[in-house]
């Protein structure tokens, strides 16, 4: 995986030595490890849930500092939390509700719309692929709150 890293690969795919390759047909055959990285990111806002996850939190809004210090959006997050973790974001996240994004550049419409918007005061942690060509993060999924660091010190992944 360190190799795959180095070369800038997403990942690597094991393959038993005797099977062949067969297009179209997704097998066991053949498994395919994407290699991944974490952050810390700004929790900035959040996205209402749907279905099951109905009026509770969706998804979460994530930004970062960029090099001139601007909070800048990385996108958003919606896997890896449990319920016990959307109740408790919820409680904390209520307290902090503000009127307007707190980021210092745009976020895209479809992102924006039906947010709610908070102060920049709670630290995540994220696993993702990589960043998009536009800066986001893609496929991140939650790992937890950072109580350790503070939020002004949280900067977009290199």
């Amino acid at each position: 995986m360190a190799a795959a890293g180095e070369q800038g690969l997403e990942g690597v795919v094991a393959k038993r030595l005797d099977s062949p390759y067969q297009p179209g047909i997704r097998s066991r055959l053949w498994v395919k490890t994407p290699r991944n990285a974490t952050t810390e990111v700004v929790v900035c806002g959040w996205k209402p849930g749907a279905g099951r996850r109905s009026g509770i939190i969706g998804a979460l809004l994530l930004g970062a500092h960029d090099r001139a210090g601007r909070l800048v959006y990385l996108g958003k997050v919606g896997t890896g939390f449990t319920h016990r973790m959307l109740a408790d974001l919820g409680e904390r996240l209520g307290p902090l509700r503000r009127a307007d994004p707190p980021f210092d550049g745009p976020v895209p419409r479809p992102d924006a719309r039906d947010a709610t918007w908070v102060e920049p005061r709670l630290v995540g942690d994220v696993e993702y692929r990589t960043l998009s060509p536009d800066g986001r993060l893609r496929h991140p999924a939650w790992r937890g709150l950072r109580s350790d660091k503070d939020p002004r010190q949280v900067a977009v992944p290199a």
